[in-house]
């Protein structure tokens, strides 16, 4: 019993010793989320009356070295207008997908509050609303699904590089990250639920768990319909073979000449096994409400509707999303620009022109088992930029905190060698510690007006990646070069010491 004992506690030992440096950063994470949540609650308290209490908004300044930088982090009192009346609506009975639970009345005042998510959000938010920490427990279940995407994240990050340094700096960038600070810990904004799902998902597929990590991807989709895009990179692999273990270094195909591998081909049989669970758990999470399907699917993927700015003069008030004509309206360009990019927005027509080169790059992509993480690192560089363009031609418009969903991504393909297939040896480098925070800074800091300018620039420099890695590279060797030549001109300049005279006299 002892000696059991004794080898389970050196098991432990060995296993904290192991994830040492991951601890270290889960543990400090912990700490500055507990206070952030514990100043947003107060904020909470004191920010107004039901239905309309709220955190810190997010508008502000800050001085940098004598300059004062405006601050509009685009804060939303959805939490309790939206969240906490959801909840109240379903607890009470009322059937949601209807026009009664559209509707609340507090205080003698109807308040309109379309709920258009999938049912796993709403059943969240019930849950939330009966934890004994009342006003705060949907947002505290929604802050531990934020704290909990590290976890995935680090896994992820890790298998990408094989290099377990390089998945802790992606959980460290992704758990300090500002966007994910504010709309997950301070606003307690809906995206971290799905987020989590899906990054989960990743994980459990790249580890070789097929269905579980597929049913997670389904999870995510009953969150947030959002999950459903992310879902693409995910068929297109489930249409080839599953990977094989102990795979020759050399295969038939290659050795007659074939472009093609064994492990690319396709397989039908498999795909269709998989659709059937999904379709399965999806009707499974959806009952009772497929008992009318077009009501059913009218609100979840309808009803939000399209966003078309009928003012071409003026940005949009603050309570409207924002689309890529607001750019143009801003830089004051030719009204009949401005017209084109709303209605292509309007109309998807932008959208799609820019989905299907990069789902046609994702079908086409070759899967070579014998490189997994290397197809995978491809995938998911696809996958940030399809992400990226479905954000910037949105027919919806988007706000500030619908870009939690794209930190993991930048946390994880925060070099360029983790943007690449070709296999090498990944090491932990500064632009895996920088590029996140800056890309971060750039969304969340600038006006609401503005900042889709700056994703155009982080989505050129996703595709113009290997060209900014290279000179990044120049960069450093030019630096280092002179470094040297500096400490070369030093040590020539030195004056000779004593003993050198002494001898030189001699």
């Amino acid at each position: 019993m002892l000696e059991s004992l004794n080898r389970a506690l050196r098991r432990i030992v060995l296993i904290l010793f192991k994830y040492r440096i991951l601890l270290v950063i889960l543990i400090s994470a912990c700490l500055v989320w507990a206070w952030i949540f514990n100043l947003a609650a107060a904020d909470f308290i004191e920010g107004g009356s039901r239905p309309f209490r709220a955190a810190w908004n997010g508008y502000g300044a800050i001085n940098v070295a004598g300059l004062t930088i405006p601050l509009n982090l685009e804060g939303w009192a959805d939490y309790d207008y939206y969240y906490i009346s959801w909840a109240d609506q379903f607890l009470r009975g009322v059937q949601p997908y209807t026009t009664e639970f559209d509707y609340q009345t507090i205080g003698g005042t109807v308040y309109n509050i379309p709920y258009f998510f999938p049912p796993l959000f709403l059943y969240l938010c019930a849950f939330g609303r009966v934890l004994p920490i009342q006003p705060f427990g949907i947002g505290l279940v929604i802050t531990v699904f934020g704290y909990l995407t590290a976890l995935p994240i680090y896994g992820v990050g890790k298998y990408l590089s094989d290099n377990p340094h390089v998945g802790e700096i992606a959980a460290a960038t992704y758990l300090f990250n500002p966007i994910v600070l504010y709309h997950t810990v301070v606003d307690w904004l809906n995206p971290a639920p799905f987020v989590f799902f899906v990054m989960l998902s990743i994980y459990l597929i790249v580890s070789g768990h097929r269905v579980s990590g597929v049913l997670a991807m389904a999870t995510a989709a009953m969150f947030k319909q959002t999950a459903f895009v992310l879902a693409i990179p995910l068929v297109c692999f489930f249409l080839r073979r599953p990977p094989q273990k102990d795979v020759a270094p050399e295969t038939e195909a290659l050795q007659e000449g074939k472009r093609s591998l064994p492990s690319d081909k396709l397989d039908l049989r498999s795909f269709s096994k998989i659709v059937l669970v999904v379709l399965l758990y999806a009707v499974a999470l959806s009952v009772p409400y497929l008992l009318d399907p077009l009501n059913y699917g009218y609100f979840i993927f309808q009803r939000a509707g399209a966003f078309l700015l009928t003012d071409l003069a003026t940005p949009p008030g603050d309570g409207l999303p924002m689309t890529l004509a607001v750019i143009l309206i801003v830089m004051h360009a030719p009204e009949w620009l401005i017209q084109g990019v709303n209605l292509m927005t309007y109309y998807s027509v932008g959208l799609i022109l820019g989905l299907l080169p990069i789902l046609v790059q994702m079908l086409i992509e070759m899967k070579d088992d014998r490189n997994l993480t290397g197809y995978w690192r491809r995938m998911l560089y696809l996958t940030l930029l399809l992400l990226l363009w479905i954000h910037l031609f949105s027919p919806r418009g988007i706000y500030k905190y619908y870009l939690v969903a794209l930190v993991p991504f930048f946390s994880i393909l925060s070099s360029t060698t983790m943007c690449s297939k070709e296999s090498g040896e990944f090491r932990p480098s500064l632009p895996m510690v920088v590029n996140p925070f800056v890309i971060s800074i750039l969304i969340i800091v600038p006006d609401r007006t503005i900042y889709m300018l700056y994703l155009i620039l982080i989505l050129l420099s996703y595709v113009f990646y290997r060209q900014l890695g290279l000179a990044y590279r120049l960069l450093g060797r030019t630096f280092r070069r002179g470094m040297n030549g500096l400490r070369h001109l030093r040590g020539h300049s030195e004056p000779p010491s004593s003993s050198s005279t002494l001898a030189e006299g001699r």
